[in-house]
């Protein structure tokens, strides 16, 4: 996939604008820069914690599914803090509800679904990194693994049921089947070079 250059170390794919286009059709521009100020934070917050952390971001690179930042190889105890620093910055968003209500109610909905023990999201990747800490690392995604895919059926199940049964209309089984698609998608752990942090 092509992406246009930014800076020296910021890429952006094509299919982010098609997407945010598409998105802007749906919400109203209020909620749309909600969403892209709630996403902002997430990653600042992710950022901040890199480098806290000690840790180098060489490259970020913002698609449809998120950004991700290439950085310097992590332990398992950085890593499992920049994952979880993203989703804990967007439910902190909540102190700012009474003057920013949009942005808090996008942080927090942002951070809940990511905290999502499912791989690639950040709880995913926190998931991993603390059984990591306890197992070897195949037991540890192999544990992982299990986990994601049994709450990836469930949330299609529970999609269907939504839309087929429930007849709340095609937003469950959309979201179901995004973040089903979303988990096909392999980020490198910290623990490998050049590794991405969501």
């Amino acid at each position: 996939m092509h992406r246009y250059q930014i800076n020296y170390f910021m890429h952006i794919s094509p299919g982010l604008c098609i997407g945010l286009a598409l998105l802007l059709l749906l919400l109203p521009l209020q909620w749309m820069l909600a969403v892209v100020l709630a996403a902002m934070f997430h990653e600042l917050c992710h950022a901040g914690m890199i480098r806290l952390c000690g840790g180098r971001i060489l490259s970020v690179r913002i698609g449809v599914n998120g950004a991700v930042m290439e950085t310097e190889p992590m332990s398992n105890r950085k890593e499992l803090l920049c994952a979880l620093a993203g989703p804990v910055g967007g439910l902190l968003l909540i102190l700012v509800a009474r003057w920013l209500p949009r942005v808090a109610v996008c942080g927090v909905i942002h951070s809940l679904y990511n905290l999502l023990p499912i791989y690639p999201l950040d709880g995913g990747r926190a998931l991993q990194c603390g059984m990591e800490l306890l197992f070897p690392p195949a037991t540890a995604k192999r544990i992982c693994d299990r986990i994601g895919q049994v709450l990836i059926v469930c949330i299609l199940v529970m999609g269907c049921y939504g839309t087929f049964i429930l007849k709340l209309g095609l937003v469950p089984l959309i979201f179901a089947l995004v973040l089903w698609q979303k988990t096909g998608i392999i980020k490198i752990p910290c623990k490998q070079r050049h590794p991405s942090v969501q």
